[in-house]
């Protein structure tokens, strides 16, 4: 019988929402207009899950740049997100109605990701899921970012559960991390592109691995 979470804890970014493009699209309007080059996804895959101003900053370094103004790089990258007609990224498929049905069940539901709280809470609204969660902890939500655990705790506390009756689930070995340090168990998905099955097992060591959403269901 599989054990039964009374919360379950939600990356955004290639976990719930199909974000792929957009992140990738959003470093490249940030490169261009400042440093007149692109970027592709494999150059920039490896900051999925990362708080942003520390993934540019580093690749921005790992290519030799100095002296930009990071908040402006920020901006920047925000500013094509931001756009009136910048397509919606949307949810995997049978997110919508697995995250429905879990909260028909009672599980609390709480997203902590690295993204901004203003685009976050955009997404979630325009895919219809925003009703669905308890709790946010967002980029503003602390100083302290995955792979520490603080995210993750804050989000307990705030849902009024313990580590140990949640499930933090991702598709980066930040998420896995985050989760396993507060003490709670972990899931990683494998619909995204930001980490190897191979990476997610030697670094985030997940206690499951969901092929698909409704997988989800047997813990609720």
């Amino acid at each position: 019988m599989s054990k039964k979470y009374a919360a379950m804890l939600f990356d955004y970014d290639g976990t719930l929402i199909d974000t792929n493009q957009l992140i990738i699209d959003s470093w490249n309007h940030m490169y261009q207009k400042h440093f007149g080059g692109k970027l592709t996804g494999d150059d920039v895959k490896w900051t999925f899950g990362m708080i942003l101003w520390d993934a540019i900053d580093e690749e921005m370094k790992k290519r030799g740049h100095s002296g930009y103004d990071l908040d402006e790089l920020v901006e920047s990258y925000r500013e094509w997100q931001r756009k009136p007609d910048t397509t919606p990224a949307p949810p995997f498929p049978g997110v919508s109605e697995v995250l429905f049905e879990l909260k028909k069940r009672g599980v609390k539901l709480g997203i902590v990701t690295s993204r901004a709280e203003e685009t976050c809470v955009k997404g979630l609204k325009k895919n219809g899921i925003y009703e669905c969660f308890d709790y946010l902890v967002t980029a503003e939500s602390t100083d302290i970012h995955k792979p520490r655990p603080e995210p993750a705790l804050i989000c307990c506390k705030g849902l009024g559960v313990k580590p140990e009756e949640s499930l933090m689930i991702g598709d980066s070995v930040f998420d896995l991390q985050c989760g396993n340090a507060a003490g709670c168990d972990s899931a990683f998905v494998t619909w995204s592109f930001a980490t190897s099955m191979e990476k997610a097992l030697k670094v985030g060591s997940p206690t499951y691995i969901i092929d698909r959403m409704d997988q989800l269901l047997r813990f609720a």
